[in-house]
């Protein structure tokens, strides 16, 4: 067989310099020619380059990857549409104030009157704990107190079945009806990007019964020290 030309100039070391060279053998590899002769050292071919195709489908692969800072875990979302209120949230809203209806019917400023203008009669006195519109307002109160928390299981269990993967923990309802509210509003927002109506009606009618109240004690307090005022003669 005859041979190359590359291995003619191998066999002369006056001619062929050190260096890498395709091997004698024919076995596809690299030798180390010392300019004398074939060394130990050799070294396979490098592999062929990957086909453009497979290329591109792995750019492709890579660059659909959804991007997260190191550390942090993406937040489930919910598709869109997906319904972010509950019959039983809109319940727990409107729970607290109606257990304060029967106060309406409470005449606070008769008990204060009697209060005032008979300090020693122990009946007078007792008499807010026997009236009937105070204690319905009580009663009332301690079962709004657990329907909330017993809502808001309900809420939470319809949350789930929505498709919901995030919930705000039901047992916050014991602390406060207002307090699971907001709670759940951000939640069920991060997850839908909508859903914070039940917390601003809940904030509103809170501040709305907070300042209702101040102004009612406070003109029924004028209202007993005018009428206490009158009953005495000036001199």
């Amino acid at each position: 067989m005859a041979s190359t030309p590359q291995e003619e100039r191998m066999s002369n070391p006056h001619v062929a310099p050190a260096g890498w060279y395709p091997a004698p053998d024919g076995t596809g590899g690299q030798r180390w020619w010392d300019g004398t002769q074939w060394t130990e050292y050799a070294s396979p071919l490098a592999p062929p380059p990957a086909p453009q195709h497979q290329q591109q489908y792995a750019a492709q692969q890579y660059a659909v990857q959804p991007y997260a800072p190191y550390g942090e875990v993406a937040r489930p979302r919910v598709p869109e549409g997906t319904p972010v209120d509950t019959a039983w949230i809109w319940l727990i809203v409107v729970l607290p104030f109606l257990s304060l209806v029967p106060l309406l019917f409470w005449d606070f400023e008769g008990y204060l009157l009697r209060s005032m203008n008979e300090p020693n009669d122990p009946m007078a006195q007792l008499a807010l704990y026997t009236d009937p519109a105070y204690l319905s307002a009580i009663g009332l109160g301690w079962v709004a107190y657990g329907l909330s928390a017993w809502f808001a299981h309900l809420d939470v269990v319809a949350l789930r079945r929505l498709g919901y993967q995030r919930q705000f923990h039901w047992a916050w309802a014991f602390l406060n009806s207002l307090v699971y509210v907001i709670g759940r509003s951000v939640v069920v927002k991060r997850q839908a990007g909508r859903g914070s109506a039940p917390m601003w009606a809940a904030i509103a009618l809170t501040v709305a019964l907070f300042v209702g109240s101040i102004v009612w004690v406070v003109s029924v307090v004028v209202t007993v020290v005018n009428d206490t005022i009158s009953m005495y003669p000036s001199a």
